[in-house]
């Protein structure tokens, strides 16, 4: 799989990185279709943040649901998905209250999680 990979303030790389893999049974694997580039990206391309090399890039994506999870009820191989850059779990509290970005599991010791930004947990971008 190719992934576009953060290397230095100002210079990214497409590289060869590892497929995903199910790891928890309420995961899918998203083949992304389409994706953008946000003013978020654009902060750690320019170094203004803590971002370290090797980071794939990508928060705002789309594509077709590849395979799933033996947990996953509501959607199946070939659903076609709109990804917001948030990741949670959907069971804390904050997540039943409707505030899934500010999930208190996701990302240990801060409020919120994303993929594909610094900080935000280890979850890798959809730039690939």
């Amino acid at each position: 799989m190719r992934a576009v990979v953060y290397e230095g303030p100002f210079k990214v790389s497409v590289q060869d990185v590892p497929r995903p893999k199910i790891e928890h049974p309420d995961d899918i694997i998203v083949k992304v279709t389409t994706t953008c580039i946000c003013g978020s990206d654009l902060h750690m391309y320019e170094g203004r943040t803590a971002a370290q090399p090797g980071i794939i890039f990508g928060h705002e994506n789309m594509g077709i649901v590849d395979e799933i999870g033996s947990a996953v009820t509501l959607l199946k191989k070939g659903d076609r998905v709109v990804m917001p850059f948030n990741v949670a779990c959907g069971r804390c509290s904050n997540c039943e209250e409707g505030k899934s970005a500010f999930c208190t599991y996701v990302n240990p010791g801060f409020a919120g999680g994303a993929y594909g930004y610094v900080a935000m947990g280890p979850y890798p971008g959809g730039q690939a």
